[in-house]
């Protein structure tokens, strides 16, 4: 799914893939851990396996139905 985004650099965010492995101490502190947590919490089908890696096979065609050129900031809640 594409979304407006409120990043100032972006126009919207895409993730057809979702969560991480996590592989060193620098993931303690892993800000799309924290936001998959409430993301999960809130019930977002995407990501109802949590943190663990899922590709969204629905939304990998979703690019090719949009009308406009646009930027996209890809996976960014994917870490890995």
């Amino acid at each position: 799914m594409s979304l407006n985004s409120a990043i100032e650099w972006t126009e919207a965010t895409w993730n057809p893939v979702t969560g991480c492995t996590k592989i060193s101490d620098g993931c303690l502190n892993c800000y799309a851990a924290r936001m998959t947590r409430r993301l999960k919490a809130m019930g977002s089908a995407n990501y109802k396996n949590g943190f663990k890696l899922t590709v969204h096979r629905d939304s990998l065609q979703l690019p090719l139905k949009w009308n406009k050129p646009q930027l996209i900031f890809v996976n960014s809640t994917l870490v890995n």
